[in-house]
């Protein structure tokens, strides 16, 4: 029988700026084990400049001021990959997306092409294009979109091939919908949501889920940062994407201390990851669709120290060999000297 690679949560905390006094802490990964075991990664392949936007299939894509940067941590090979043309002003590292279909063996870098006036505080991004990079290719391009509205920095998921987020609609009760890309035909579906307030999409048991949440946190919205828990958190997960058809997976009460969720992943084997606003991770049981999270039943897992609990990203991680040479007919393939790694536990 093959030997399956366990799946893991990838925490990424980016680097860390505090003016006064004038300290910079670096980028920080921990890896999150099936056995809810904690560990802190060795990363000799990420800059001080280097910002995680997606994982998967076993790579890590990394945004960086100039560049682009896919990363096999099995392997320690990563390669730098260059931006679509004239990208510089109103770019962001959520404008980016990274996927891959089992059917292709393809992956597959998404630049969600952001209309320079729409960059505005609170506002939903608008986009009337999609880039597309096919590793190995070396050439962007162009691919109309059918909804000029988007909320990516809302969350971008991707499943079985095919990438989701959500979209301005209003033709629907809620006002959204979820666009999904499929990375094979590269061509756009719009599925309908059930009346819901919908604020984020996940990904939980490999299934795409939209999360409503209540945003009570000071922390402004329209910016890649976590949500706090605040009243009933309901998760509706897609059962048919051609019926359109939604079930309740979890209905959450949320804590009565203040817990946020980390973006895009944050529930894993019946467990979801809560941060407090001191910096502890912890994790609560989830054994029913109907739950009530007690501070007395959460398990603190570890204590992220400076850095802030509104930036933490999580992500699944499962290992690959897959060697980056193949693609390095366009790009430049680089070795770590020393392999990322767990290294020594958290406390």
């Amino acid at each position: 029988m093959p030997i399956v690679a366990p799946k893991h949560l990838l925490l990424y905390l980016p680097k860390l700026h505090i003016p006064y006094p004038k300290t910079v802490y670096p980028c920080h990964a921990t890896i999150i084990n099936e056995k809810w075991s904690s560990s802190t990664w060795a990363t000799s392949h990420m800059d001080p400049d280097d910002h995680l936007f997606a994982s998967c299939n076993g790579l890590l894509c990394f945004y960086k001021k100039f560049m682009l940067k896919v990363v096999n941590p099995a392997t320690g090979q990563w390669l730098h990959l260059s931006k679509p043309d004239g990208i510089l002003l109103h770019d962001f590292h959520y404008l980016y997306s990274f996927g891959f279909h089992p059917t292709t063996g393809e992956y597959k870098l998404v630049h969600f092409q952001c209309e320079p006036q729409c960059c505005k505080s609170g506002q939903p991004f608008h986009f009337n294009t999609i880039q597309v990079y096919t590793l190995g290719d070396g050439k962007w391009r162009n691919i109309k979109a059918p909804r000029p509205c988007c909320m990516v920095n809302l969350g971008v998921v991707n499943v079985d091939g095919a990438m989701y987020w959500l979209t301005q609609d209003e033709g629907t009760n809620c006002g959204m919908a979820v666009m999904s890309f499929d990375l094979k035909e590269e061509t756009f579906t719009t599925i309908r949501l059930p009346s819901l307030e919908v604020k984020e999409t996940t990904l939980i048991d490999q299934k795409v889920c939209i999360v409503t949440i209540p945003y009570q946190s000071h922390v402004p919205r329209w910016r890649y940062y976590n949500a706090e828990l605040s009243g009933r958190v309901d998760i509706w997960a897609l059962e048919s994407q051609v019926e359109h058809k939604w079930f309740l997976k979890y209905s959450i009460q949320s804590p009565w201390l203040p817990r946020y969720v980390p973006q895009p992943c944050f529930i894993h084997r019946e467990k979801i990851l809560l941060q407090d606003c001191k910096g502890n991770v912890w994790y609560h049981d989830l054994r029913s669709k109907n739950v009530h999270i007690e501070h007395q039943n959460e398990v603190k897992l570890f204590h992220l120290g400076p850095h802030r609990f509104y930036e933490t990203q999580s992500y699944f991680y499962k290992e690959t060999l897959v060697p980056l040479s193949l693609y390095a007919e366009a790009a430049t393939v680089r070795t770590s000297p020393r392999l990322l790694a767990p290294a020594a536990a958290s406390h």
